[in-house]
């Protein structure tokens, strides 16, 4: 008679086999475990596209100017917007941009967010630098959904009167009667602030409070990670008080929380 231990490991065995091998699992008769394809889609829409298109927009936006042939390709179709956020979302899930859990729960609640299509179509291009920055605006609107606010927008467009162009607002939330408008930065520490562009885009905040008295607005100023040149961080701390901006620093989840406290203070 068989040693009883030798049983039970041959017993462990197969059901070790009957897991991790697919054939074997077929040739027992026992039906695979269905597993999602990584980049299938969020929503059910008969227009949504093909696994294989999306390998392939994939590729070709991540060379340079890719996004620009990705849009072309992309306005042929004639896809609704809610295709359109799913595709781009799916292509970050591709790029290892996102991964399929973050990308699913984000989908889910800022799906529809003016702005959310266009700044997906930016995340997934050839820039790192790019991508790591309009990131850091999708992540802090999604922690913010997440904490009961309102995302009216990432990415709004206005003319401040001041710049040549229409600037924008990074992300625009709402919650309990004030508006909350930040202008989002996602620089390394040791990399030195372009001053003369932060002077101007703080100006911008302030030229968007004035222009929207009611709701009140608070205008944010936040920064991933604080500066490591004690002289840069000074000048900056100077010039948002001098024009009325709150600066905040940190990731997304401490950035609300701040946000949440000036809240309760302003």
């Amino acid at each position: 008679m068989a040693d009883r231990g030798c049983v039970i490991r041959a017993i462990a065995l197969a059901f070790l086999v009957l897991g991790m091998c697919p054939a074997a699992s077929a040739f027992w008769g026992v039906a695979p475990k269905a597993v999602a394809p990584l980049i299938a889609p969020f929503i059910k829409h008969r227009k949504a596209l093909p696994d294989k298109e999306i390998l392939w927009l994939s590729n070709i936006a991540r060379q340079p100017g890719g996004t620009k042939i990705v849009g072309a390709e992309l306005g042929k179709l004639n896809l609704p917007n809610e295709v359109l956020e799913d595709t781009y979302m799916r292509i970050a899930v591709q790029q290892s941009t996102l991964s399929r859990p973050e990308a699913e729960g984000m989908f889910t609640r800022l799906k529809g967010t003016p702005g959310l299509r266009s700044t997906l179509s930016k995340v997934v291009g050839a820039s790192d630098i790019k991508t790591s920055g309009h990131l850091n605006e999708l992540r802090i609107a999604d922690t913010a959904s997440q904490h009961g606010y309102t995302v009216n927008g990432i990415g709004v467009r206005f003319d401040d009167g001041i710049k040549k162009a229409p600037t924008d607002i990074d992300v625009l939330l709402q919650r309990k009667n004030r508006v909350i408008a930040i202008e989002a930065k996602d620089y390394l520490p040791s990399t030195r602030i372009p001053l003369d562009s932060f002077r101007a885009d703080l100006m911008s905040l302030s030229q968007y409070s004035k222009q929207h008295p009611s709701p009140k607005v608070i205008p944010v100023f936040s920064m991933t990670n604080r500066p490591d040149n004690v002289e840069d961080l000074r000048i900056l701390e100077k010039e948002a008080r001098r024009h009325g901006i709150q600066l905040i620093f940190g990731s997304a989840q401490e950035q609300i929380t701040q946000i949440k406290q000036l809240q309760q203070i302003l």
